[in-house]
């Protein structure tokens, strides 16, 4: 089925500054759900067609932190449970992977305290022993969480989040796993926006920063790293003025990219308001260009943790809510190259 763009006037008008028609592509599906609990915070890294989902909270009774470790199957959807994080149960970390390795920091956990210690996972290693602490390697500046992180290049960055040090953080640093113990932080030297809870995507050698809020208010700064001169610039500092799309201030959204696309979606608008809408954004020399596509066809939620392999991405868990049943476990397939037509089997 065909999605007409007379939703809302604000959609129709940025569909119509992007030049797109009527039809949607972005579809996705219902294909599976987490064998456990529902939780959201939960963070993940890939390793080949594997991907390793670590921590997250929910809320039975009590407010619940996990340190399991789950894998998905990426080419079959099936779970299996790895071994246990070896720290204290949080959420709120980063993940990214580099060489066949996972790497892991940061969190909060049930007693609000923050964590800035640093994991390894070898998926090579026997089972009950693939995690390692990097105990010479620590974040450099503490405890945080609701940060970001990400692989560039063979290099993770991390930043941003709250942080018990700084407060709020417009930080970050580069981790590489080839130098020395206990020498593999070093500072990034630029001017970057203070924010938590922002989302990140990677494409062709650069990462783009968008949303987030800092002391409660929206951050309007859609930032880019460039790998290749190791800076932070400022595609935009206001997107309702250039873009004229207030609908992307959010935070908690989910973000990944697909080829030479980086797509937003769900999250938190700042009337509280929980969002399903999708994103599409496409780089060019100057703002580029974003365009609304599908919407995520499962419940609203924000929170939620996604990957990409290949030419798609999953999405799955987050929350829409504070009870035991807002705590999501379903696993929903993005797929760009499909006509969205609100299919939501497997």
């Amino acid at each position: 089925m065909n999605k007409i763009l007379h939703i809302i006037p604000i959609v129709l008008l940025a569909a119509v500054m992007c030049g797109c028609d009527e039809d949607y592509y972005g579809n996705w599906r219902s294909i599976s759900t987490l064998n456990a609990k529902g939780r959201a915070d939960a963070s993940a890294f890939t390793i080949g067609n594997t991907a390793y989902v670590v921590g997250g909270y929910g809320f039975y009774f009590v407010p619940t932190y996990f340190n399991t470790t789950w894998s998905f199957d990426m080419d079959d959807y099936s779970w299996h449970e790895c071994d246990t994080f070896p720290g204290k149960p949080r959420r709120a970390g980063v993940a990214f992977e580099i060489g066949g390795k996972g790497y892991y920091c940061g969190g909060i956990g049930v007693d609000n305290e923050l964590y800035g210690d640093m994991f390894e996972f070898d998926p090579e290693k026997p089972e009950g022993s693939q995690w390692t602490k990097l105990e010479a390697d620590p974040f450099p500046i503490g405890g945080f969480y609701d940060g970001i992180g990400f692989a560039i290049d063979g290099i993770g960055v991390v930043g941003s989040g709250m942080t018990a040090s700084h407060g709020t953080s417009g930080d970050y640093y580069q981790f590489d796993p080839r130098k020395p113990e206990g020498s593999r932080w070093s500072r990034i030297k630029s001017e970057t926006v203070k924010r938590q809870g922002a989302c990140v995507f990677v494409i062709d050698h650069k990462a783009y920063i968008i949303g987030g809020r800092s002391n409660n208010y929206r951050v309007a700064t859609f930032e880019c790293y460039n790998a290749s001169t190791n800076e932070f610039t400022v595609i935009s500092d206001d997107i309702v003025r250039d873009y004229n799309i207030d609908i992307l201030y959010r935070y908690s959204a989910s973000a990944f990219s697909i080829g030479n696309d980086g797509y937003v979606t769900c999250g938190v608008k700042f009337t509280g308001e929980v969002l399903r809408d999708t994103w599409r954004y496409t780089p060019d020399a100057g703002l580029g260009h974003w365009q609304p596509i599908g919407d995520f066809e499962g419940p609203s939620r924000y929170s939620a943790t996604c990957f990409t392999y290949g030419r798609k991405s999953f999405l799955l868990c987050g929350q829409n809510g504070n009870f035991s049943t807002s705590f999501k476990d379903d696993v929903w397939l993005f797929s760009p190259d499909e006509e969205y037509n609100k299919r939501t089997s497997r």
